[in-house]
């Protein structure tokens, strides 16, 4: 049986491309497709299970600070959020800090 722990942390290293430039403005978004490859990353290294159903919000901005929720299916079924918070933005890299926990 593969468990999830209630906190499951993004090493600071990991960096994850994960950024579009949207219209005119030049504000910089998350992608959300990116965001959920860090959440499978994060969870598959720490617990060994891989979800296959991570979906991440459109729309939040990649500023330092930012914070947002992913959602998944865990082992048994369960429902997990996995809690974003952005700790670095370089260019068009991302750091996040993720911590997941049932839903």
């Amino acid at each position: 049986m593969t468990r999830l722990s209630d906190h499951t942390r993004l090493a600071a290293a990991l960096l994850v491309p994960t950024i579009a430039l949207t219209a005119c403005h030049a504000k910089s978004t998350v992608k959300p497709d990116g965001a959920a490859q860090s959440v499978v990353d994060v969870v598959s290294s720490q617990t060994g299970f891989h979800p296959t159903d991570v979906h991440c919000p459109s729309g939040v901005e990649a500023k330092v600070g930012q914070e947002f929720d992913c959602h998944f299916t865990g082992p048994e079924g369960k429902e997990y959020t996995a809690h974003m918070r952005i700790t670095k933005v370089d260019g068009e890299r991302v750091e996040f800090d993720v911590r997941s926990r049932p839903s």
